[in-house]
């Protein structure tokens, strides 16, 4: 038997393979990388089984503590506002009202693509726009905006959150929000790419930015 030894000590050579799930690359125009994330921003409104359906909201409480949960988006103008429906009773609303400042959290597990969003909120508990959401989405699920006890109430038992008022008292309201910041992250092993995207009248602006 012969035994051969080696003294090549090289390290191994890392290879530069951008993932299969990947859509965003190092070759991606800044206006191409934002146009398929606000892409996908789109197919989250009327897509199911989106990713980005479901997104995380953080507000901040009166004790200047941020509380996070997770919604629905509903809507998407294509740009900068992003739309939300509510208990108007909830905790979040109470936060919104005091501290307009909030923050929106996506993630795409497949694409492996993240989005932040930063901005101010609105809450709309009247009007047209809000009737005719009523009537066309929010009375299908008037379960979500009914119950007798307003969500956060402390019971003894599960049970008991089970009551409903009528339709003619749903508690229900929008939230909509203004970016003002956007900022992506795709991962993809060593070439993430990053980009912001700044909103603000006086401060419009878009670059790419170390991951």
């Amino acid at each position: 038997m012969v035994l051969i030894i080696s003294d090549d000590i090289s390290p191994p050579i890392t290879r530069n393979v951008l993932s299969n799930k990947a859509t965003i690359t190092p070759e991606s125009s800044l206006n191409e990388a934002w146009n398929e994330v606000l892409s996908e921003v789109r197919k989250a409104t009327s897509e199911a089984q989106h990713p980005f359906r479901f997104v995380t909201l953080a507000t901040v409480d009166k004790l200047n503590s941020p509380q996070q949960r997770m919604v629905v988006l509903r809507d998407f103008n294509g740009q900068s506002e992003f739309l939300i429906y509510s208990d108007s009773r909830s905790h979040k609303i109470g936060e919104i009202l005091n501290n307009h400042s909030v923050s929106l959290l996506f993630y795409h597990p497949e694409k492996r693509l993240q989005l932040r969003v930063t901005g101010s909120a609105a809450i709309i508990t009247s009007g047209d726009e809000l009737q005719k959401l009523w009537e066309k989405y929010g009375s299908k699920s008037p379960h979500l905006y009914t119950s007798v006890l307003p969500p956060g109430t402390e019971i003894s038992n599960p049970t008991e959150a089970y009551h409903w008022q009528s339709k003619e008292k749903a508690a229900f309201c929008l939230i909509k929000i203004e970016a003002d910041k956007m900022e992506f992250l795709q991962l993809d092993r060593i070439n993430h790419t990053r980009a912001v995207k700044i909103i603000q009248k006086d401060k419009k602006a878009t670059r790419w930015i170390v991951p």
